[in-house]
Formats: C-alpha cells, sequence, structure tokens
C-alpha cells in the first residue's frame, strides 16, 4: 500500500489487522504534527513484507499511529529491509512499542534530524541478525537526546535493561514506553 503526497489514503487503513504487503507512508511536505494526533490504527498487527517511512513532515512519533502494529514478516523486502525509516525531519522516537518481530530483513534508519531513543532499543530482541543494521546520521549519533526510559527520573528504571556492544542499559521506546522481551 503506497500513501503519498497527503493524508487521505490513510483511512483505508481503519479497519486493518494485517496488511498483506508493504506499507509505504512518503512525500508528505504540507503536513503538521497536529495532523497526526487524531490519526490511529490499532486494529493493525501485522505487515507481511515492510514498512518505509521517507519524509513525511510532521510526524513526530508512530506510537499512536501504530499502538498495536507487533510484526513486519519481511516477505517481501526494500532492498534487503523491512524498516527504512529515511529522512523523517520531525521524528523524534519510533515509538513502536508492540513490535516484537522483525522475521526476515534488516533495518534502515538514516537521517532523521530529529530522531532519538535508538540507543535504548535493543535490536537484537526483535531481529534474528543485527549485523546488516544501518542506524545513521539521526539525532541521536549527536548524543544531543535525553533518552530516558520510564521510572529513571525516580531513580529506579521500569525498563528491563540488557547488554550491546558492553554497555548494560535500559530498553525503551520512548520517556513512556519500555521495550518489551523479545
Amino acid at each position: 500500500m503506497d500513501i503519498r503526497n497527503n493524508l487521505t489514503r490513510l483511512s483505508l487503513l481503519e479497519n486493518c489487522t494485517v496488511i498483506e504487503g508493504h506499507l509505504q507512508i512518503l512525500l508528505m511536505f504540507k503536513t503538521k504534527p497536529e495532523d497526526f494526533r487524531e490519526l490511529s490504527f490499532p486494529k493493525l498487527t501485522m505487515i507481511t513484507d515492510y514498512l518505509l517511512l521517507f519524509r513525511v513532515y510532521g510526524l513526530e512519533s508512530l506510537k499512536g499511529l501504530f499502538p498495536n502494529l507487533t510484526v513486519i514478516r519481511g516477505t517481501h523486502l526494500f532492498f534487503n529491509y523491512a524498516l527504512v525509516i529515511f529522512e523523517m525531519v520531525h521524528l523524534k522516537e519510533i515509538g513502536l512499542y508492540n513490535l516484537m518481530n522483525i522475521t526476515r530483513g534488516a533495518v534502515r534508519i538514516e537521517k532523521n534530524n530529529e530522531l532519538c531513543y535508538l540507543s535504548t532499543i535493543d535490536w537484537s530482541r526483535i531481529l534474528d541478525s543485527v549485523e546488516d543494521n544501518y542506524i545513521i546520521a539521526n539525532k541521536d549519533d549527536k548524543e544531543e537526546c535525553g533518552d530516558v526510559c520510564p521510572g529513571t527520573v525516580k531513580g529506579k528504571s521500569n525498563c528491563p535493561p540488557t547488554v550491546i556492544n558492553g554497555i548494560f542499559i535500559e530498553r525503551c521506546w520512548t520517556h513512556d514506553r519500555c521495550q518489551r522481551g523479545g
């Protein structure tokens, strides 16, 4: 499914539980954050191919849009990727807090100048192999993100920690959503 230029075709997702194929949301230059605040597709739990987001202005998080997306199968990939988030100028967090499995394919997250909460996601809980992931040139790279997991401010994080590259930290998608086990 291709949704481009404006939000009107997003309504096609209204009662979808599974998208058989891919979902591409792209090239929306006139959209604003308030345009997405009332949009939610809680019935969507699976995409059989890939999810691609490219240059959608105003979208700050996917947590409201796809709160129950659990699986991206990756049956057919976009250049070996099952999840692509590229040049999303206003995206602050991915927020797919129910995403438990990307069955096949890698993740490419690139050139998202506002995107944080990348260092707090343990992709090895979601993917069988993380070696082909390409996560670069995001705000997270510049250490400007105050990625704080739930409960951390009070001195006790509610999120389970894991070790990646020798670093033992809590894993979360947003300031109020932990990463679930995998």
